[in-house]
């Protein structure tokens, strides 16, 4: 299949993004700020703003993709207390809106009216000021990242195994020691023996 992508210059993006997320200002009561408080804007991006909501709509990936962040704003200064990306909230409420897409053209211009649409659908009640979905993707984004962590932990054991094995081989053990000794809750009986056994001629040398 031939793919074409076309990638829209900054001033076009711009014009799109204001023109797909115009409802947030007719329908919602948003606006767009004179002047970008946020620390380092991104310059393909558009803010709205609705204490104490912030909508960014933006372009990323070298101008292979757009997103929305939602921020939550503490105070009228506007120091950030929350914010999450639209597909937290998607994959709560429409999972669906986030399956693959392949079409023969693609590009930013593309994107935007499908994130427009998932923004409505998702998010109408945020939109009004209603803020009770929050902890429910707090939740989500804190189970996402448990996940990760256990993952990446799971992944570290691993490498640290496959390397106890090779030291203890050599007689290394103070190294089959500092690396197995931080993951005594994911050892196995066969590395559990070996941690033993390690420590034993280690701490048990005249």
């Amino acid at each position: 299949m031939n793919v074409e992508y076309y990638y829209p210059n900054q001033q076009e993006l711009l014009d799109a993004i204001r023109t797909e997320f115009q409802f947030l200002v007719s329908d919602y009561g948003f606006a767009e700020p004179e002047k970008r408080t946020d620390p380092y804007p991104n310059p393909y991006s558009v803010l709205f703003r609705k204490a104490p909501l912030e909508i960014v709509v933006e372009g990323h990936s070298y101008g292979g993709g757009t997103a929305i962040e939602i921020l939550i704003n503490k105070d009228a200064l506007g120091k950030e207390q929350d914010s999450f990306w639209i597909g937290w909230l998607t994959q709560i409420r429409r999972p669906d809106l986030l399956e693959p897409e392949f079409p023969d053209k693609r590009g930013q211009l593309l994107q935007l009216p499908k994130l427009a649409h998932q923004l409505r659908v998702v998010a109408d009640d945020l939109l009004h000021g209603d803020l009770s979905i929050l902890p429910q993707v707090r939740d989500a984004i804190a189970k996402a990242r448990a996940k990760g962590e256990k993952h990446a932990a799971h992944q570290d054991f691993q490498r640290a195994e496959v390397r106890s094995q090779e030291a203890f081989r050599l007689h290394d053990y103070s190294s089959v020691v500092s690396l197995l000794g931080p993951h005594r809750d994911l050892l196995n009986a066969s590395s559990r023996k070996r941690l033993e056994i390690a420590q034993y001629r280690l701490y048990n040398r005249s």
